[in-house]
C-alpha cells in the first residue's frame, strides 16, 4: 500500500513538471517566469507556515544546503533553455537523476533497490544517451542539460533526506516552500535584474503564478513520494514526464520531433513502466 502511495505521488509529480517547464521555456522573459512563481509559491505555503510553526533545528541545515542548490538550479535552468529546444533538454536533464539518485540513495540515504528495480533504471538512462546523441544539440546544450540533472538529482537527495527526518513533515514542507519560493527573488535582487519590467508585464505574471502552482504539485508529491519508495525509484518515475514533454513540445511550442526523440523517451518511459512494477512487488 506504501509503495503505490508513493507511486502514485511519483505520477502526479511527474505531469506537473512537464507542465511547469513548458511553462518557464514558453516564456518570453524566463528569469521574470521564475521570479513569479518563487513570489506564488512563498504565498501559497506562508499560511501553513504561520500555522504550523517552524521544524525542528536539526532540520534547518539541511532546508539552507537545498535552497543555495535550488538558486543554482534555476540559473542552469534559465541558461539550459536559452540554447536549447524545450522537448530536447527536458528529458535529459530529467533523465540523468534516476541513476545518480539511485546510487547515492542506497550509499548515503539506506535505500534498498533490487537488481530488477536497479535495471530498470539503467533503462532509463539508456534511453537519455539516445536523446542526448541528436543532431540537433550541441555538445554545450547537452552538458548544460546534464548539469541541470545534476544540480536536480543534489538537492533531490538532501531534501529526500531532511524530509525522511522531519518528525513533522508538514512543517517542513511549508518552511521549504517559503525558502524556495523567495530564492529566485532574493537572487534578482543580488544580480540587479530590472524587476519594473515584470510586474508590468501581464503574460509574465501569469504565466509565474501558474508555474508557481505547478512547482509545488511538481516536488512536493515527490517529497512525499520519498518516505515510502527509494528516491531513485521516485526519480526514475518523475522521468516519465518527458512524453509529455515530447507533446508540449511538437504541439505547444512547435520543436521539431525526431525519431531518436520519440525512441528515446520511449526506452525511459518503458524502464519506469519496469520499475514500478518491481517496485509494487518488493
Amino acid at each position: 500500500m506504501a509503495a503505490a502511495l508513493g507511486i502514485g505521488l511519483a505520477a502526479l509529480s511527474a505531469a506537473a513538471s512537464s507542465t511547469a517547464h513548458a511553462t518557464i521555456k514558453s516564456g518570453a522573459d524566463k528569469f521574470g517566469v521564475l521570479v513569479w512563481a518563487g513570489l506564488v509559491e512563498a504565498a501559497l505555503a506562508l499560511p501553513f507556515l504561520l500555522w504550523l510553526g517552524l521544524p525542528e533545528r536539526q532540520l534547518w541545515i539541511w532546508l539552507l544546503v537545498g535552497m543555495a542548490l535550488h538558486a543554482a538550479y534555476y540559473g542552469a535552468l534559465i541558461w539550459s533553455y536559452s540554447v536549447s529546444d524545450y522537448s530536447s533538454a527536458y528529458p535529459i536533464a530529467r533523465g540523468v537523476i534516476p541513476i545518480i539518485t539511485s546510487i547515492f540513495g542506497v550509499v548515503w540515504l539506506g535505500d534498498h533497490l533490487s537488481l530488477a528495480a536497479f535495471t530498470s533504471i539503467l533503462a532509463i538512462c539508456a534511453g537519455v544517451l539516445l536523446l542526448s546523441s541528436t543532431g540537433g544539440l550541441s555538445r554545450k546544450a547537452i552538458g548544460i542539460a546534464a548539469l541541470c540533472g545534476v544540480i536536480n538529482a543534489a538537492f533531490t537527495l538532501v531534501d529526500s533526506q531532511a524530509m525522511r527526518l522531519a518528525a513533522q513533515p508538514a512543517q517542513f514542507l511549508a518552511s521549504y516552500y517559503v525558502l524556495d519560493g523567495l530564492t529566485m527573488p532574493l537572487v534578482s535582487l543580488a544580480a540587479r535584474h530590472r524587476t519594473t519590467p515584470l510586474f508590468a508585464q501581464r503574460a509574465t505574471r501569469r504565466a509565474g503564478a501558474f508555474t508557481g502552482i505547478m512547482g509545488v504539485l511538481a516536488f512536493m508529491p515527490a517529497l512525499i513520494a520519498a518516505r515510502f519508495i527509494p528516491v531513485g525509484a521516485v526519480s526514475a518515475i518523475r522521468a516519465t514526464s518527458v512524453l509529455m514533454s515530447l507533446f508540449i513540445g511538437g504541439r505547444l511550442l512547435q520543436e521539431t520531433m525526431g525519431a531518436r526523440k520519440v525512441v528515446g523517451s520511449c526506452a525511459i518511459v518503458a524502464g519506469a513502466i519496469a520499475l514500478i512494477v518491481t517496485t509494487t512487488k518488493a
